[in-house]
């Protein structure tokens, strides 16, 4: 892997369902069906386990928008598992591949549309989510991946 952009993992995410996700404490496995703990109930009941969207992962430049917009949101509130700091979103792509921590590597695959899990954020935020929900990724090499993290794109 060629090291590319860098960034931080400020936060793993996980749920058994539903908004928001919660931090993980420690470091959690991220494996090709998904991150060890999460339950995606749109990625399992509609997408079959698509392999493709076995991670949610959204930047934190994002949320600080939201929040000068007003929304009450923060790191897991939109269903992310990862949340990056230090690498702006409009610079994420599909086909990008991305180290996170010490061996586990992702590929970005397409963004996330909003659903209608996010209106509990008012119904506009449905809306005002569009193209800055974060991007879903299949997990190529699986591994723990922790908060503090790196993650480096290659």
């Amino acid at each position: 892997m060629t090291p590319g952009r860098v960034g931080r993992i400020i936060q793993v995410s996980v749920s058994p369902g539903g908004l928001p996700k919660l931090p993980v404490q420690g470091a959690v496995a991220f494996r090709r069906e998904g991150v060890e703990g999460d339950h995606n109930r749109y990625r399992t009941e509609r997408l079959g386990g698509d392999p493709d969207s076995a991670v949610l992962l959204l930047t934190q430049d994002v949320l600080d928008g939201y929040a000068r917009e007003g929304y009450p949101v923060k790191p897991g509130s939109l269903g992310e598992n990862v949340t990056l700091v230090g690498v702006p979103y409009e610079e994420l792509r599909a086909g990008q591949r991305w180290r996170l921590g010490p061996q586990a590597e992702i590929e970005l695959s397409r963004p996330c549309e909003p659903c209608d899990e996010v209106a509990v954020y008012g119904k506009e935020f449905v809306r005002h989510s569009r193209g800055r929900r974060g991007w879903y990724a299949r997990v190529l090499v699986e591994g723990p991946v922790s908060a503090g993290d790196g993650a480096v794109e290659g």
